[in-house]
């Protein structure tokens, strides 16, 4: 059980001489526990999305209205370098100490999480924290001073605490790791306005992002197990790791570099060499403003991993249908998202961020709709990781890089911002078409029944494509035509819901409703039951 909160009941510092010796304490997690702390995870998760979104989404059209296109596509750039390196370097032993961290947290296996945590900062420490400086001085052209400060508390500071944000994943206290990551993000955006008004560059306010993000690690620290605490701030050599370790790292690091190719906003590394600056503009802010309408059902799968790999380990017969209330959950709430506010949204682009972002708003509509269905199939990402399939993930990032690369390369110097539009759709779809045939094998799933839980996303993509261009062309003032087509398309939606008998299960909405923070329940409950359609799964 946990609190209103979100965190243990009991004084989580104190573990008792059991977690000393390495065996199963009061802390080993069941199946329920683990289905309560990610539904919490994912509740609060979703509430920081609430608040942060519209604010991130102001401080953007501040930033595009500020900068231009051309300098736009310059923090873009400088954005998705970091970002890639950070990959390059971290993701794959960050992703297997999630993956066996979870499991031996959740068997209360705690000496063992400890241990893994102090290697892990020690490779941050080692590896990771010089080649990202490094990328800060030589990536950018500003005064020495700003360097160092990016670099200390950009760079630095998280590569010494980063450990901590980890655990929060470990201990499945993804709601406490939720709200702080509320805090930080109105922190930042609140940093971000002040130097983009008062410096107005792209590299202030990416040295911004970095320092306030870097600081705010440091909050991980307080919510985590006090033995968690010291492991992470005693930083050991990386020799000696589990078995299978490695070998998972080395496979997960790969397919992460690849597959945040694929999937994240990196066509704009091609376009940078052979577009124009203002194109690499019009495609980041359609990406990013993709990115913001599904960043609520994105908050979907954070918690998620940690879950599902501790659910594999404590009741592996439970995983099949977790599988599949995933897939309803997220392709509920994504359909939602489709029908709502895509089309609206890309009606508003000319008027909130000028003529000079106008050919946007088609671009918002494709990459959106692509955006939903990655974010709805995106679960099935959790549920290879948990099995270690390592090789499996790398191997459909290679096929889709390559998809993605040829189509980019092979399209963006005839059609430009359309050719990255496809290339990105293609890459990020073909990745999750393989992962999701080799999980339904493996689950002894079809594909129809897959078919069957994802129709409402399906629905709303298209409500979303025909109302944005049905209505292109009617004599009536944006924000008039952005309202009706809200209303419009979440009316079809739910009414789709019902005729089709798709959406959630009882049972579903029972477990959500639940999950859902008490200041919430009211207006979240009647969210629940309108998109409750099904009879049962």
């Amino acid at each position: 059980m946990t609190t209103p909160d979100g965190m243990p009941p009991q004084d989580p510092d104190e573990l008792g001489p059991a977690a000393v010796l390495g065996q199963p304490t009061e802390e080993a997690l069941n199946r329920g526990a683990l289905q309560e702390r990610a539904v919490r995870g994912v509740t609060w998760t979703m509430i920081h999305t609430v608040i942060a979104i519209p604010v991130a989404f102001v401080v953007n059209l501040l930033i595009a209205r500020v900068l231009g296109a051309a300098d736009y596509g310059r923090l873009a750039f400088l954005t998705a370098l970091m970002e890639f390196v950070s990959g390059l370097l971290a993701s794959g032993f960050g992703a297997a100490v999630m993956q066996f961290g979870s499991k031996a947290h959740a068997a209360g296996r705690t000496q063992e999480v400890a241990a893994l945590l102090s290697k892990w900062q020690g490779f941050r420490v080692l590896f990771a924290m010089p080649i990202l400086s490094l990328v800060v001085v030589f990536a950018t052209d500003v005064s020495p001073a700003a360097i160092a400060v990016a670099v200390v508390f950009g760079v630095v500071l998280p590569s010494t605490l980063d450990g901590a944000a980890a655990c929060l994943g470990i201990e499945n206290k993804t709601a406490a790791g939720a709200k702080i990551t509320l805090i930080t993000s109105l922190v930042t955006q609140a940093a971000v306005v002040a130097v983009l008004l008062l410096v107005g560059t792209p590299e202030a306010v990416w040295f911004t992002r970095l320092i306030v993000s870097g600081v705010a690690i440091a909050m991980c620290l307080i919510p985590i197990s006090k033995a968690y605490r010291r492991a992470v701030l005693r930083p050991t050599l990386p020799r000696q790791l589990p078995p299978g370790f490695l070998r998972f790292a080395v496979l997960m690091g790969a397919s992460g570099v690849v597959g945040g190719l694929v999937t994240s906003r990196s066509e704009i590394f091609v376009m940078n060499a052979i577009a124009t600056p203002a194109a690499v503009g019009i495609f980041a802010l359609a990406f990013g403003l993709s990115s913001h309408v599904f960043a609520p059902a994105q908050a979907f799968l954070g918690p998620l991993i940690p879950a599902i790999s501790g659910l594999r380990e404590v009741d592996s017969a439970a995983v099949q249908p977790a599988f599949r209330r995933v897939m309803r959950v997220g392709s509920t709430v994504v359909g939602l998202l489709c029908a709502g506010v895509i089309a609206p949204l890309a009606a508003l682009v000319p008027s909130l961020y000028g003529a000079e972002f106008a050919q946007a708003a088609p671009v918002v509509v494709a990459l959106s709709i692509s955006a939903g269905l990655v974010t709805c199939f995106n679960p099935v990402y959790a549920f290879v990781t948990s099995r270690l399939s390592g090789g499996s993930i790398l191997k459909a990032n290679l096929v889709a890089l390559a998809l993605d690369l040829g189509l980019a390369f092979a399209l963006i110097p005839s059609i430009g911002v359309w050719g990255a539009v496809i290339a990105n759709a293609a890459g990020a779809l073909t990745t999750l078409s393989i992962l999701l045939r080799l999980e339904l094998r493996q689950l002894g799933l079809r594909v129809v029944d897959l078919l069957t839980d994802t129709v409402p996303v399906l629905h709303g993509s298209v409500v979303a494509a025909v109302a944005f261009f049905a209505s292109e062309g009617v004599g009536v003032p944006p924000l008039v035509r952005a309202i009706a087509l809200g209303l419009l398309g979440t009316a079809a939606y739910l009414g789709g819901v019902r005729l089709l008998r798709s959406g959630l299960t009882p049972t579903d909405a029972e477990v959500l409703s639940r999950g859902l923070p008490a200041p919430v329940r009211p207006v979240g409950g009647i969210v629940v039951r309108l998109i409750t359609g099904r009879v049962a799964a």
